[in-house]
C-alpha cells in the first residue's frame, strides 16, 4: 500500500471516530448566535459567537453543543445580582435601600434586632427569651435612623456615649420606651439580679 493511500484511510478513520465537521455559523445557542470559525482551542474546534446583549466570545463546539456556555457570562453576571437582590430583601430590604449599612447605627440596630429575633443569639435569652420585641416600626432602618437623628442620637460621640436605652426595663423596643443614654446611665437601668441561693 503506498504511502498516500495509508494517509488516506488513516484520515477516514480519524474522521469517523471525531464524527463530521458541522458548520455553526448562523446557529443559535441560547443568547450566543453564532458568527463565524475562530480556529482551535486545546484541540478544539472554535466559534466566534455575539451574545444578545452585544458582547463577542470564543467558545468551542463541544461548549454550544452541551450548553455548558449560553452566553458571554452576561448570565451569570444577572444570576449574581438577583441573588444580591434577593439578599438584600431577605435581610429586611436594608442592605439595597438606604446605603447606610457600614455606619455605627446600622450595627446598633442590627444588634438590637439580633438579640431580639435571633435564637442563636447569645443576648437572646435576656431579650427575645424573655418576650422583649421590636415595634413593626422599627422593622424598617430608615424609620429606626430617622428616630435616632431626632431623639438625641449623636454619630459623633465616643465609645459608650451614646447606647440604646429601654426606659421600662421590660417593654419593648419602641420609640415611646427608647432613649440613647452612656452606658453608666445604661447599667443603673437593670433588672435586679437573681440570688443564688
Amino acid at each position: 500500500m503506498n504511502r498516500f493511500r495509508k494517509l488516506l484511510l488513516l484520515g477516514r478513520l480519524v474522521s469517523s471516530k471525531m464524527g463530521a465537521f458541522m458548520d455553526l455559523t448562523g446557529e443559535r445557542f441560547v443568547r450566543l448566535v453564532v458568527i463565524k470559525r475562530s480556529g482551535n482551542h486545546h484541540n478544539r474546534v472554535a466559534w466566534e459567537c455575539r451574545c444578545d446583549c452585544g458582547n463577542t466570545k470564543t467558545v468551542t463546539s463541544n461548549d454550544l453543543k452541551t450548553g455548558s456556555t449560553q452566553s458571554c457570562g452576561c448570565i451569570k453576571r444577572e444570576m449574581a445580582a438577583a441573588k444580591s437582590k434577593l439578599a438584600g430583601l431577605v435581610r429586611g430590604k436594608q442592605l439595597t435601600k438606604h446605603g447606610l449599612h457600614g455606619i455605627r447605627l446600622y450595627g446598633i440596630w442590627k444588634a438590637m434586632r439580633e438579640r431580639c429575633n435571633n435564637p442563636n443569639s447569645n443576648d437572646h435569652a435576656d431579650y427575645g427569651g424573655r418576650g422583649i420585641d421590636i415595634c413593626k416600626e422599627w422593622d424598617d432602618f430608615a424609620s429606626f435612623n430617622t428616630w435616632a437623628m431626632s431623639n438625641g442620637y449623636n454619630p459623633n460621640a465616643l465609645f459608650g456615649e451614646c447606647t440604646i436605652d429601654r426606659k421600662e426595663v421590660n417593654g419593648n423596643y419602641c420609640p415611646e420606651n427608647c432613649q440613647w443614654v452612656s452606658l453608666k446611665l445604661q447599667a443603673n437601668n437593670r433588672r435586679p439580679r437573681r440570688k443564688v441561693v
